[in-house]
């Protein structure tokens, strides 16, 4: 099982109330929403590590895990930590750039939320998973063992592309699946290059 999108998946389902609130949307939407927008985000995450667009650096030098320790505080809008460590529109825009909205509107298909809550959602979880990736790289500096990022990042799409239900997603958002839906929305928006 992919250890970093079960992690993130387990943390946020116990907030799940939490996120709801804060996006305007119903509990039930919203764990749907989080279950396919977490490798979703990784799948992005994934690519842009494979294309060397500094997401290494961008882990070391702003996403030290805090936002992780701090969860309840970020969730709730109080936390005080590095604002480009929270900065989720920022991370999407790089990530993601003009396609931030094709893959909130798959997102929205995939769990019933209206666009608008897609689009919190994924700005709102955006740091959380960056913080997650951060957090995994300050264990394994402290611990001196781990592999590359971008290694784990592709393993957790490899997971995530033979685990039951996801595989044609994420197959699809890598442009190398035939899933159909939600699958051929997120294919449309990280296949290719970004222009």
């Amino acid at each position: 099982m992919a250890e970093l999108t079960t992690t993130l998946n387990d943390l946020l389902t116990g907030r799940t109330s939490e996120i709801s609130q804060r996006i305007g949307a119903d509990d039930a939407s919203t764990s749907n929403a989080i279950q396919a927008a977490v490798p979703s985000l990784l799948a992005a995450l994934s690519q842009e590590a494979n294309r060397g667009g500094g997401l290494k650096q961008a882990v070391a030098e702003d996403h030290d895990g805090s936002i992780i320790d701090n969860l309840g505080a970020y969730l709730n809008g109080s936390a005080q930590l590095n604002p480009r460590a929270t900065d989720g529109s920022g991370i999407l825009g790089h990530v993601l750039g003009d396609r931030q909205d094709t893959l909130a509107r798959g997102i929205s298909a995939k769990s019933g939320l209206d666009l608008g809550s897609a689009m919190n959602l994924l700005t709102l979880l955006a740091p959380v998973v960056m913080g997650m990736l951060g957090k995994k790289e300050h264990t394994k500096t402290s611990s001196g063992g781990g592999g590359d990022l971008g290694d784990l990042l592709d393993r957790e799409r490899e997971d995530a592309q033979s685990s039951g239900g996801l595989g044609d997603l994420i197959g699809s958002v890598l442009g190398g699946g035939s899933g159909g839906g939600l699958g051929d929305v997120l294919g449309s928006v990280l296949g290719g290059d970004r222009k």
